[in-house]
């Protein structure tokens, strides 16, 4: 099958998402120059190399409230974040934290899930995750 992105695929859901399989699913935290923290549930991230060890996530579409999300304005700002892992035992406070909110409220407390801080990084990792990068 050929597929060319920006033409209609005919299917009921686009499939480029679902190409690159099996792909991680987590959150990734961040926080602003204030200290305020955001978690986003994110499944476009990845270790991308070893050698230097780089990390990345992408980010699509704007904020509900205007402007980018959180979290890319947040990295954008401070050049740190977490990507944490979800496990099957996280799937109701992952789908809890993929509701669209206003900025101003927690993810960590809307969830249930709890921040514990990074070691080398300002914004904290999500404590019931087993992996932290």
């Amino acid at each position: 099958m050929f597929y060319e992105t920006k033409d209609h695929h005919g299917l009921k859901h686009n499939p480029f998402k679902s190409l690159v399989v099996p792909r991680p699913i987590g959150w990734v935290s961040s926080q602003d120059r204030n200290g305020v923290v955001n978690l986003a549930p994110y499944s476009f991230f990845n270790a991308v190399a070893s050698e230097p060890p780089i990390v990345m996530f992408s980010s699509n579409g704007a904020h509900s409230e205007g402007g980018y999300k959180d979290s890319v304005s947040n990295v954008q700002d401070t050049g740190e974040f977490v990507c944490s892992l979800a496990t099957w035992e996280n799937r109701e406070a992952m789908n809890t934290t993929s509701s669209m909110v206003a900025r101003s409220i927690d993810e960590f407390e809307l969830s249930g899930l709890t921040p514990v801080p990074s070691e080398l990084v300002k914004p904290p990792r999500v404590k019931e995750s087993p992996v932290h990068l």
